[in-house]
């Protein structure tokens, strides 16, 4: 066995084992409140741990805490 071998190493990925809630974390952003669509990360106030984000769909604008998804 080499320093470079040629072996490929892998990795089998199942599609069935699928969270039952998606879980929602801090910087990432997260569904639209109002209609469930993607919501697009505007940008984090670090200091007051906050996310500024809306919604790619219908365009609404919301704001969710670290402590908000704490506590989901």
């Amino acid at each position: 066995m080499g320093l470079f071998s040629r072996e490929s190493k892998q990795r089998v990925l199942d599609l069935r084992d699928k969270p039952a809630k998606p879980t929602l974390e801090f910087g990432l952003p997260s569904p639209c409140p109002e209609c469930g669509g993607h919501g697009y990360l505007e940008g984090i106030d670090v200091k007051r741990r906050i996310m500024f984000q809306h919604c790619t769909v219908c365009s609404v604008k919301w704001e969710t805490s670290e402590a908000d998804l704490a506590a989901r």
